[in-house]
């Protein structure tokens, strides 16, 4: 069994409109500070927490929005609910499925031919009372009807014994291995010892082995000087019958005193000794606690006892506290193994990238905060069978910062990840304070980025490659441009909109024509020009005419030519045959084409396309730019910068608040 979905309304940061939220054998939440993490995970705690006080409303847990005022509300209600399926129905024989029978009465389908599944609700009124506090009611029912039908008097009270079946444990981010080694109700030891079969006699022969210490130490006259003159000096103050006399005791008389006083020693410490738990560090501390509950799981699982839990919920918040980098993948791959069993499901919170990079995206909700309020979002991929899946799924394992973004840069490849910082700083806009994430991706399968993005909320902007007389560039790729943003929705009449001629008569473009787009002139600059134009209002730059190494060449060329000591051999006679192969062969490598003339291009730029050749193709194009920038001014690089490149740059600034329509002719 598991906990398939997560329904929530109005708890805490969740408001009016219920969230219903999916939940696989191991989730992942992310998002930034007070963006629900917490209050998720405590709504499953209300529902199937061990202790009365984890499971017990407050009036916290009613949410209030911002705009009210929490002195003239009467009342408030809430409702957690979480849908419990049955995957096991589909791997294994029914009468060996011990799940069932235990809610055989609760379950419904669908239809016929579904699977069944559970229904349970945790229903809390608070009502205005004479204390600050008010008076909460709560109630754990059964829906008995399938989602979509009336639910009027079809709510069943939880009987208390199945309580027991779904029990959660939760890890919070500040860990105490310690008091989780105390044998008190509801602690981890407690149910590790609980489990135990142990001698029906034990407390007897405990009792007969400790006697004798306990005479030893009677026996010795300063203990006995100590119990006389406490006796006195108690008697001083309480004259009642009961209770009247004290004595100190040296040994546990039975089971129950034993196991209170368990320690965990680890051995050998520095000194050769033994140290206990609470001698750790942080990051040791936090390891043995993730111990104890995997130890618990795995020792319930070789159990054969009928009250077990049928189901253990693991919640754990931010798994990468105190813990070195090195031993998170051991982290997650133990919560994988964990999750995995038949009897466990794991819920973890984090804000590390480590730990995200080395999670399925399938198994990943992002939470964050609109209006004052959680919203949760699933990752979305591509189809399985699509080629794009496998690629947008890698992508973001490889880039899971931009989980945590707050704007979203797209490039190209690896250069955009040196140069576009390289303009930022110098702009006075730094990546890490305000959560940007450089993504360089391409624009193999972008539209899956964009809608990717676009689920999440995460605004983004997008820089690639003209490729201006390549293959597949120019025409070519504004048509693709175009097609991708069709394909999210946001190729609107109004981006497909120009004015022509001298009249510049309005003329709206249909995705038709759209599509014939690549077999446009390639020397119609002016209409390349005004598109390039348009597709920056839909937040997509193009690095023009060429890629970002031809921008930043042209417009850093001394720099970027100083990096060669000897630079490219070219010849002196610009008339002779040879230059004029040196320059052909240069143009044909710069546009990747045997054909290529840059018929487009100044006799500067193809001048210029036999650096390129030596700069950028013939050696490595991050060390290439960081060599060029290294000594370049901040002053010089935003004065001299491709002007795209700071169109690129201000519309940044914008998407982050740092700044406070014209028609287009083609």
């Amino acid at each position: 069994m598991i906990i398939s979905e997560l329904h929530i309304n109005n708890f805490r940061s969740f408001g009016a409109d219920t969230q219903s939220i999916k939940i696989d054998n191991l989730t992942a939440l992310i998002g930034s500070n007070s963006s629900g993490k917490t209050s998720m995970i405590i709504a499953l705690l209300r529902l199937f927490g061990q202790k009365n006080n984890e499971r017990t409303l407050i009036k916290t847990d009613f949410h209030v929005s911002e705009d009210e005022d929490i002195s003239s509300i009467e009342e408030m209600n809430l409702f957690i609910e979480a849908k419990i399926s049955f995957p096991e129905l589909k791997s294994q024989n029914p009468e060996e499925i011990k799940t069932i029978p235990e809610f055989i009465k609760q379950l419904i389908v669908d239809e016929a031919g579904k699977e069944p599944y559970l229904r349970m609700r945790l229903v809390g009124k608070w009502v205005k009372g004479t204390t600050p506090e008010g008076d909460i009611e709560q109630e754990l029912s059964y829906v008995k009807v399938p989602y979509g039908h009336e639910e009027q008097d079809a709510l069943i009270k939880v009987p208390i014994h199945h309580r027991r079946l779904i029990q959660m444990i939760y890890v919070p981010a500040m860990r105490d291995p310690a008091s989780q080694l105390k044998n008190a109700s509801g602690t981890l030891l407690w149910r590790i010892f609980g489990g135990i079969d142990w001698p029906e006699n034990i407390n007897q022969d405990i009792e007969a082995l400790t006697n004798p210490i306990e005479e030893l130490f009677n026996g010795v006259d300063g203990i006995k000087n100590v119990q006389q003159i406490l006796n006195t000096q108690w008697n001083k103050y309480y004259k009642d019958r009961r209770y009247s006399k004290n004595q100190l005791k040296f040994n546990s008389s039975n089971l129950h005193d034993f196991l209170k006083n368990v320690e965990i020693l680890f051995s050998p410490a520095v000194d050769g000794n033994s140290i206990r738990v609470d001698g750790l560090g942080d990051g040791l501390k936090s390891l043995f606690y993730i111990t104890l509950v995997s130890s618990l799981l795995e020792f319930e699982n070789k159990q054969e006892k009928e009250d077990k839990p049928l189901l253990n919920i693991l919640a754990i918040e931010e798994p990468e506290n105190h813990i070195s980098q090195h031993i998170l993948g051991r982290v997650v791959r133990n919560l994988k193994e964990i999750a995995d069993r038949e009897n466990a499901q794991v819920i973890l919170s984090s804000h590390n990238s480590s730990i995200i990079g080395k999670m399925d995206p399938e198994y990943i909700r992002h939470l964050q905060i609109r209006n004052s309020k959680s919203l949760v979002h699933n990752i979305t991929l591509p189809e399985k069978h699509d080629e794009a899946f496998t690629y947008i799924k890698e992508a973001v394992k490889s880039y899971p910062d931009l989980y945590f973004s707050k704007l979203v840069v797209l490039g190209e490849g690896d250069s955009e990840e040196i140069v576009l910082p390289k303009l930022l700083s110098a702009s006075n806009v730094y990546l890490d304070d305000f959560n940007i994430s450089i993504v360089p991706l391409g624009d193999r399968h972008v539209n899956h980025m964009w809608k990717l993005l676009n689920d999440l909320s995460i605004p983004h902007v997008t820089l690639l490659d003209l490729d201006r007389e390549r293959n597949g560039g120019g025409w070519g790729r504004i048509k693709y441009v175009l097609k991708q943003l069709n394909e999210n929705g946001r190729c609107s009449e109004a981006l497909r909109t120009v004015y022509r001629g001298k009249e510049k008569e309005k003329y709206i473009y249909s995705m038709e024509e759209i599509e014939e787009f690549h077999k446009r002139d390639v020397n119609d600059l002016k209409s390349m020009a005004t598109w390039i134009n348009i597709l920056e209002r839909a937040d997509v730059y193009f690095s023009f005419p060429l890629d970002i190494d031809f921008s930043m060449l042209k417009s850093f060329q001394e720099e970027y030519q100083s990096t060669m000591i000897k630079g490219p051999r070219i010849p002196e006679d610009e008339q002779s045959p040879e230059y004029d192969d040196k320059l052909q062969g240069s143009i044909q490598a710069t546009l990747k084409n045997k054909d290529a003339v840059a018929n487009t291009y100044s006799d500067d730029d193809k001048k210029l396309m036999i650096w390129y050749n030596s700069l950028f193709l013939g050696r490595g194009k991050p060390s290439t730019h960081i060599a060029a920038l290294k000594d370049v001014e901040d002053t010089t690089l935003l004065t001299n910068a491709p002007k795209e490149l700071l169109r690129l740059l201000e519309k940044i600034k914008e998407k982050v608040d740092l700044t406070g329509g014209v028609d287009l002719e083609e």
